[in-house]
């Protein structure tokens, strides 16, 4: 159902308040921020206490996602990795992490739901 997810990290911070930048490919939709957004190319930044989602495409749509918590660091993996929680029939972004930092929990999802992976060295299909 879900097809490979094609990132390339632009750049990774070392800092806490440091920037943090990655380009990612989503070839489905996926909610973020309660809003729906199309399959397509990304920009996913971290700053401070907020992730920013940015289409690439001029047509597309940006989202802002409040940081519940940040993750610590559970593998030195080098590609970026999103998680998103399955409830039904929707793909909801709830963790996004980056090459060599923390992770950002973005969304608490408290109801029965399912992981799926994308990126990363281990994804889940």
């Amino acid at each position: 159902m879900l097809a490979a997810l094609a990132v390339a990290c632009v750049a990774a911070a070392g800092t806490a308040d440091a920037q943090t930048v990655a380009k990612v490919n989503i070839d489905f939709a996926f909610v973020a921020a309660g809003a729906e957004m199309p399959a397509g190319a990304y920009e996913f930044e971290a700053k401070g206490a907020q992730v920013v989602i940015r289409a690439v495409s001029p047509k597309g749509k940006s989202a802002i996602m409040p940081v519940i918590t940040r993750l610590g660091r559970h593998d030195n993996d080098p590609d970026p990795e999103l998680v998103f929680d399955k409830v039904g029939a929707k793909l909801a972004l709830s963790e996004v992490w980056f090459p060599q930092f923390d992770g950002f929990l973005v969304l608490n999802t408290p109801t029965d739901h399912e992981h799926r992976v994308l990126g990363g060295s281990h994804p889940h299909k």
